[in-house]
C-alpha cells in the first residue's frame, strides 16, 4: 500500500533527470543573443588576425582625431582666460 502511494508521488513530481520539453522565450532568446555575440567575437579576432595593419591604422586615426579634439578644447579655454584677465584688468583700471 505504501509502495502504491510512494509510486503516485514520484510520478507526480518532476524529476530532473527527465529533459525540459518547454523553453521559455526569454531563455531562447538570451541563448541566442550569447551565440550572436560569440560568432561575432569570432568574426572580429578572425579579422584582426588577416588585417592586422588596418586595425593599427585606425587606431591611430582615433587617436589623431582624439588628440586633436582635445587641442581644439585646450585653445577655447587658454583664449577663454586671456579674454577674461584683460575683462577684469580694464574694469579694475578704468573704474
Amino acid at each position: 500500500m505504501f509502495s502504491k502511494i510512494k509510486d503516485f508521488f514520484d510520478s507526480k513530481i518532476k524529476k530532473d533527470d527527465q529533459p525540459q520539453t518547454v523553453v521559455r522565450a526569454d531563455q531562447v532568446e538570451a541563448q541566442q543573443q550569447r551565440i550572436r555575440e560569440q560568432a561575432q567575437q569570432r568574426s572580429e579576432a578572425d579579422y584582426q588576425q588577416q588585417h592586422p595593419e588596418q586595425i593599427i591604422e585606425k587606431n591611430l586615426q582615433s587617436f589623431e582625431n582624439k588628440t586633436n579634439k582635445l587641442k581644439k578644447k585646450l585653445n577655447i579655454a587658454i583664449i577663454t582666460i586671456f579674454g577674461l584677465i584683460i575683462l577684469v584688468f580694464l574694469i579694475l583700471f578704468y573704474i
